[in-house]
């Protein structure tokens, strides 16, 4: 399966104004560090941030993950098709 199909960037919101720009210190690069709204000018740490986009956060996982099965029924039935090729017994629909 090619995981480039599966694989996105969901951009952070946020939650005072719904900018999706946001300054922050690249040294820093763990989940407490401060990260600045540009709109709005609002500090809130980068866990707080993921917190505050769990819905939407949530909503792409549901999204990848039924796109993931969906790629996975159709390699699974090219390579059945393809194992039972030339058979007579066997007829997929």
């Amino acid at each position: 399966m090619n995981d480039d199909k599966l694989s996105r960037q969901v951009r952070l919101h946020c939650p005072t104004c719904g900018s999706d720009q946001f300054s922050y210190s690249e040294e820093e690069d763990d989940g407490g560090s401060i990260v600045t709204c540009a709109g709005c000018g609002r500090q809130l740490t980068r866990d707080e941030l993921i917190h505050e986009n769990s819905e939407n956060l949530e909503a792409h996982a549901v999204e990848i993950a039924n796109e993931a099965v969906s790629e996975s029924v159709k390699q699974l039935n090219k390579s059945l098709r393809d194992a039972f090729k030339g058979n007579k017994n066997i007829e997929f629909k």
